[in-house]
């Protein structure tokens, strides 16, 4: 195979894999309905990764949408090279964090973090009470590991990725992926820890 034929299949390769590559394109090209279909067809995508990331939060949903204001100016730089579901997860993995770190730097809003949800007359409050802090504890304690440590364990623990899958979406090697996350479990439980310890008594 010639190297322009191979460049031909890649490119070929590509726009079958990813639909929303054409999409994204014409977004990057100045297309607004592209953009506005883009974000109907991936908000979904958004939202989950975002919800794992920060939870229940009151700003959720204005993070959805400063994560497709992220995005638009990430594209500028986009080639067709690379997934947009890969471009769009990198940007609201950052958005998200982002949105923990201010949150610890504000000691006062942290037990804001999980609004408390309606009880379901058929749970058991003490469980709903129960599950509400170990969501908390959960967003607080990301909020102490690094970026990277993060983003691997909301990807893999959160979201049911595979390394294999993170590892495209971080660009690293797989191993390091599995090396990383290793690491950032070992983290996220001293984090727990720290922060069970640092909760006030009833």
């Amino acid at each position: 195979m010639t190297a322009t034929s191979w460049a031909i299949a890649m490119h070929t390769s590509l726009a079958v894999a990813d639909p929303l590559r054409s999409l994204a394109l014409r977004a990057r090209d100045g297309e607004v309905r592209a953009f506005t279909e883009l974000y109907e067809q991936t908000r979904a995508q958004a939202w989950k990764v975002l919800f794992r990331v920060v939870g229940r939060s009151p700003d959720l949903e204005d993070l959805v949408q400063d994560a497709y204001v992220q995005l638009l100016r990430a594209l500028t730089s986009y080639r067709g090279d690379a997934k947009v579901t890969t471009f769009l997860h990198r940007v609201c993995m950052n958005v998200g964090l982002m949105h923990l770190r201010s949150k610890r730097r504000r000691p006062e809003e942290l037990t804001d973090a999980v609004p408390e949800a309606p009880t379901p007359e058929h749970q058991d409050p003490e469980h709903a009470a129960k599950v509400r802090q170990a969501e908390r504890l959960t967003r607080l304690a990301l909020a102490r590991l690094s970026a990277d440590k993060a983003a691997v364990f909301v990807y893999h623990d959160l979201l049911g990725l595979k390394p294999e899958e993170i590892a495209e979406l971080v660009d690293a090697p797989a191993n390091t992926v599995r090396s990383r996350l290793n690491r950032a479990r070992q983290d996220f439980t001293e984090a727990v820890k720290a922060l069970t310890h640092e909760e006030p008594a009833p």
